[in-house]
């Protein structure tokens, strides 16, 4: 499929996802498939870590896929089947240690029961020591040859300690019931049918969420027998824009499972996060969690749109983080590469100030620079910076070109400035196209991509395109992804 014909059907779609429209469909078998082939194969993806035992960590995965992309054949008594068989594996540099892989399938009655926005779900699980991994996976539609995809992402297994307070990852669902049943969908007795995606809006209205918490004091009065759990909702600039009261609950056990069901249908679009608190009343121990999720109204980005009318300010002096010390013995040299990482968020007038300073005004400078763009200055750590030199560390290590540090590279300056994509998509180097990449954001400016080519075939992916506002836009985009420089049409 020539890259501009796909990434029009591609939009296409990303738009029934974000405003969760259901188109009812009625066609023949043949305008099905032809479709169905038309729109890149693709699926989301989303992973979470649950106690399993002192040094193991239970990792369960789900992935999603909208139904229309697969191909129905007909089967047994006039029905119509599809499949798609998924592929994980857990990596330890280049090696795979573990695996699971299995056939999905999917019968419907007539075609015309599929519609744009239906989703097919898996979920499976590994057993993991704590360490250091990658996680692959790879999903295919077996009924269409090269109806296929593939994700990996690095993961981090850490100890459930069993000596404090701890909480697991916290999981959004779609919806969460009591269900005593055994299958793959239930954890301590609720069903929860997951959201890889992380996005909500008009026809998702409720974020739920799960999570599990552990080494609880056990105590005989009933007075410490008892926890809090609180909820807020941080804004992409950390800001409190929505809290709920704080609750205390009797203790189960030494372990408790926690779930709510929140209305985020009336919050603007853009990204937030979920933050769940936990506090031990017998021993005072507290721990936190959180969690980034999307919300998307369609309305907000029309004329007179609540993205039109909100005024958001940066928020006043905070913490310069938890390793503010470190800067009293940091060398010069140090201190100015960190400063240097700042070029995308710092200000003019910030860059010159700086240039002046002697090594004791740096220290002082750049535990101010960090403090100013805490958002969050009620806690003692600076999440904004942790989030903004993880992802130099990121690009440093993904995006590393024969002449350019990642963090300099054009991938680079886009995730540190737009942050972590919703989906990349990979197209490898063939005999009519060079390599290139279709990143895409689905809750900023209401969805836009970046298209990265490796014009000079040298492992530098630069951008040739993009839907953002201020950002590079060529309409002729594809030209620099064909050899011999020509337009597909």
């Amino acid at each position: 499929m020539h890259p501009k014909k796909h990434f029009t059907a591609r939009l296409i779609v990303f738009v029934l996802l974000a405003v969760f429209f259901t188109l009812p469909v009625s066609e023949s078998l043949a305008q099905q498939q032809a479709d169905s082939a038309a729109i890149k194969f693709n699926f989301g993806m989303d992973w979470n870590r649950f106690r399993y035992s002192d040094s193991l960590t239970y990792f369960e995965f789900t992935a999603t896929l909208y139904r229309s992309l697969l191909k129905y054949l007909p089967a047994e008594n006039n029905t119509y089947s599809a499949k798609f068989l998924v592929t994980a594996d857990i990596l330890v540099a280049d090696s795979v240690i573990a695996r699971h892989h299995w056939l999905n399938v999917n019968v419907v009655d007539s075609l015309a029961e599929i519609n744009d926005s239906q989703r097919l779900y898996c979920v499976n699980s590994f057993i993991l020591k704590p360490g250091n991994y990658n996680f692959r996976m790879h999903i295919s539609d077996p009924n269409t040859e090269g109806r296929e995809a593939t994700e990996m992402y690095p993961i981090q297994i850490g100890d459930f300690l069993s000596n404090q307070l701890m909480l697991s990852d916290i999981q959004l669902a779609t919806s969460i019931e009591k269900d005593t049943s055994k299958n793959l969908y239930v954890k301590n007795g609720y069903r929860i049918m997951p959201n890889p995606t992380s996005l909500y809006g008009i026809g998702l209205p409720i974020l739920y969420c799960y999570a599990e918490i552990y080494n609880l004091a056990t105590v005989a009065a009933d007075s410490g027998n008892k926890y809090k759990v609180s909820y807020s909702i941080l804004n992409k600039d950390g800001r409190v824009v929505k809290t709920l009261p704080v609750k205390e609950k009797v203790k189960p056990g030494v372990s408790s499972v926690e779930v709510n069901g929140i209305n985020v249908v009336t919050m603007v679009s853009g990204a937030y996060t979920l933050v769940m608190d936990v506090e031990d009343v017998a021993t005072g121990q507290k721990t936190s969690g959180q969690r980034k999720f999307y919300v998307y109204r369609e309305g907000d980005f029309a004329e007179g749109g609540a993205l039109f009318k909100s005024q958001e300010v940066l928020t006043g002096d905070g913490s310069a983080g938890l390793d503010a010390n470190r800067y009293d013995v940091m060398t010069e040299k140090e201190i100015d590469q960190e400063f240097e990482y700042t070029t995308y968020i710092s200000t003019k007038e910030e860059r010159s100030t700086y240039k002046k300073l002697n090594l004791e005004g740096k220290r002082a400078f750049i535990k101010e620079f960090w403090a100013k763009r805490d958002q969050t200055p009620a806690t003692p750590d600076n999440e904004y910076k942790q989030d903004y030199l993880g992802r130099i560390d990121m690009a440093n290590y993904n995006y590393k070109a024969a002449f350019r540090v990642g963090w300099k590279s054009d991938r680079g300056r886009i995730l540190m400035v737009y942050g972590k994509p919703d989906e990349i998509e990979r197209f490898p180097f063939s005999n009519e196209n060079r390599p290139y990449e279709i990143w895409h954001y689905f809750a900023i400016q209401g969805g836009v991509i970046f298209i990265f080519v490796d014009r000079r075939n040298m492992g530098d992916m630069e951008l040739v395109h993009s839907t953002a506002r201020g950002e590079l836009y060529d309409q002729e985009w594809t030209r620099w992804i064909t050899s011999d420089g020509s337009t597909q049409d």
